[in-house]
């Protein structure tokens, strides 16, 4: 009886440990009967009073279904790393387009005059090579801000500093009415910019030191840095951990890969229940 006391007894407490994280075989919550049942069982094997409380077909239904938890684990587990791993890489995508267009803004020449504006017989505009560039330099670190505070938005819920990074790259709206003035309009609600380039392009050959003040290092470019040194600074840290997230459940996960389960298993196989028994 021994023996039969030994399975009921693991059984029961790997069931134990799924109530505890608040799970179930079936996906639910762990229902009090099963584990009263199975506490019932070992409480009569362990005392003689039942013949054959938890036979072999009893183990092997609860292997299987043990199995099927350890299952939903590892699932689970994969699930986690494959996010965390695309969270990670997106944003440390997103993060180095913003650095580098925010540098390429930062140290970019402003120097320039109403001549880098021509304006032809038939009444259509153009813009010199390097005014042309500059302003390819501000729409991408436009786009590129954007992007990351999209991201961070989007992913807020994910941890309270994915929440305060969100906050940090929304924080255009104070400035909107000097960003107005160069071109660069602020969304009041979300912190989004959009670009108007030929006011821009005004604002870059008629107020050359307002627009550098305005965009580059002393600037948005400088704002767009500071908020990317933030984030690379705490970037293992945003998504958070499996612990964090899974909580409890890890513990209950790390029974499915011990010596637990293996012992359960060994008295599935009807040679094993026989030798042990006699």
């Amino acid at each position: 009886m021994s023996t039969i006391s030994s399975m009921a007894n693991n059984t029961y407490m790997m069931y134990k440990f799924a109530a505890k994280a608040g799970l179930s075989p079936t996906g639910g919550t762990t229902s009090s009967s099963t584990l009263s049942g199975l506490s019932s069982s070992y409480a009569k094997a362990k005392s003689g009073t039942a013949a054959l409380p938890y036979d072999e077909s009893s183990a092997a239904s609860d292997m299987r279904t043990l199995s099927s938890i350890r299952e939903g684990y590892a699932g689970l587990v994969s699930s986690y790393t494959e996010t965390k791993t695309t969270f990670n890489t997106e944003m440390k995508s997103t993060l180095s387009d913003l650095a580098g267009s925010a540098a390429k803004v930062a140290s970019m020449s402003y120097d320039f005059s109403a001549s880098d504006i021509q304006t032809d017989a038939a009444g259509k505009t153009t813009y010199s090579d390097g005014l042309k560039s500059a302003i390819s330099s501000v729409k991408s670190l436009v786009s590129d801000y954007n992007d990351a505070l999209s991201f961070f938005s989007d992913n807020k819920d994910v941890s309270k500093r994915a929440s305060a990074l969100a906050t940090e790259f929304a924080d255009t709206t104070y400035r909107a009415d000097s960003y107005r003035a160069i071109g660069i309009n602020v969304d009041s609600k979300t912190g989004a910019l959009t670009l108007d380039e030929d006011k821009l392009a005004k604002a870059l050959t008629t107020e050359s030191s307002r627009a550098e003040n305005l965009l580059g290092k002393n600037g948005l470019a400088g704002k767009a840095q500071s908020h990317v040194g933030l984030a690379k600074f705490q970037q293992d840290k945003v998504f958070p951990s499996m612990q964090s997230m899974i909580g409890g459940e890890m513990t209950v996960a790390s029974l499915y890969t011990g010596r637990t389960l293996q012992n359960i298993s060994s008295f599935v196989t009807t040679g094993n229940l026989i030798d042990m028994l006699f």
